[in-house]
């Protein structure tokens, strides 16, 4: 399979169009079109981000499909940061990409928190370290050190990290939709 044509497959199997991976990536949609119909050749630059918008690593596009080792491992150098650098909450993908799961590290300072609306089908979230207060539609959860908080269904949610130190947490979720975080 030509470069061009496992971008195109990432692409379509995250259920993207050029549009959408040209606004995350800074390449145009003429562009991305005519690389996955292998009619122009991709600099190392703009193949960084790609790989940074699809958070793969870069010699995810090099890799043959029968040299897949069964196992994967997540370095935590290696992880893909979806957070801004000086964002209040950190967000670092734990999976390779494609998983039938998704499981974040999310790091808030006190005072911060996130809101958004899960509609993945089932979240879990546990709180590794520090204390939230978590909101589930109209039903608010105090967590601390240990706790897990699971839930189903479309449901608007928020949080804030309570406390003097810095919270961190383990977010896994079944990947089928995309939410608004």
């Amino acid at each position: 399979m030509s470069l061009g044509q496992k971008i195109g497959r990432l692409r379509q199997e995250r259920g993207l169009t050029l549009q959408e991976v040209s606004e995350g990536s800074g390449l145009t949609p003429s562009f991305l079109s005519r690389l996955e119909r292998d009619k122009v050749n991709i600099s190392v630059a703009n193949l960084r981000k790609l790989a940074q918008f699809f958070s793969v690593q870069m010699t995810h596009f090099f890799e043959g499909e029968d040299n897949q080792q069964v196992g994967q491992v997540v370095r935590p150098s290696d992880r893909v940061r979806l957070s801004l650098d000086d964002a209040a909450v950190q967000v670092f993908s734990l999976l390779p990409p494609n998983s039938e799961i998704e499981a974040r590290l999310l790091e808030a300072q006190p005072g911060s928190g996130q809101q958004g609306f899960a509609s993945r089908g089932s979240q879990m979230v546990l709180v590794v370290d520090g204390a939230l207060h978590y909101n589930l539609g109209d039903e608010a959860y105090e967590l601390r050190t240990g706790d897990t908080l699971f839930y189903r269904d479309d449901v608007a949610y928020n949080w804030v990290s309570v406390g003097p130190q810095p919270t961190s947490l383990l977010t896994i979720s079944v990947v089928g939709g995309r939410d608004e975080r």
